[in-house]
């Protein structure tokens, strides 16, 4: 590594210290049931900011990057440091999935668009190992995992993020190989009310972080 590369790096890691600062303080309000502070959220540069920090890992893992971000996305009605652990997991967990991968190429690709009913969709794909169709929904139960040293909680706190969002989250496999994590949420034009049996759900899903993570979160 050149003295550039060695720069780059620091300045990465200072920027994802500032920023998991931001992401943990989003996740104790998550846990304690603290309203997020609302701003809009322009997803798109969101997405470019996280690719620029996490560039020198893709470049380790020799992943190629795809980036197809809609334009003229209407920004979203959230908490940035949320939805940026949500994104920077999937993220994460797509380079993961693809570590093992040695017969094909390792693609990351990142989407957005808008949705028919107005909502932004975001989509995280990879070529990496895929999913158990008999598992696509239990990762997002709490303490399930698939990882040896995983805990079973990062996707079961990024589905409640999004849901506390408006939105939804879910996984289909990428076929041939790998998985898609694909996420919605209302944008500030095509937002609407949240039925009240997801606002339980919400609920349910804040009480349950609290009881198996909030100690941890708010020590």
């Amino acid at each position: 590594m050149d003295l550039d590369e060695a720069t780059q790096a620091i300045e990465r890691i200072i920027g994802n210290t500032l920023r998991a600062a931001d992401v943990v303080r989003g996740v104790r309000d998550l846990v304690r049931k603290t309203p997020p502070m609302a701003t809009k959220v322009y997803i798109n540069d969101l997405i470019k900011n996280l690719l620029s920090l996490v560039s020198l890992d893709l470049r380790l893992h020799q992943i190629a990057v795809e980036v197809e971000l809609a334009e003229n996305l209407e920004p979203i009605r959230g908490n940035h440091g949320q939805l940026e652990r949500v994104v920077a997991n999937l993220i994460a967990n797509g380079i993961e999935a693809m570590s093992p991968v040695q017969d094909r190429q390792r693609r990351l690709r990142i989407s957005t668009r808008l949705d028919k009913n107005g909502d932004v969709q975001v989509a995280v794909e990879d070529t990496g190992i895929g999913l158990d169709p008999a598992l696509a929904e239990r990762i997002f139960d709490p303490l399930f995992t698939t990882k040896c040293e995983g805990m079973g909680l990062g996707l079961w706190i990024c589905r409640s993020i999004i849901t506390t969002h408006g939105g939804r989250l879910w996984a289909t496999p990428n076929l041939p190989h790998g998985s898609i994590f694909r996420f919605v949420v209302p944008s500030t034009v095509g937002s609407k009310t949240v039925a009240p049996s997801r606002c339980r759900q919400t609920i349910r899903m804040n009480r349950q972080v609290e009881k198996f993570v909030g100690g941890a979160a708010c020590s």
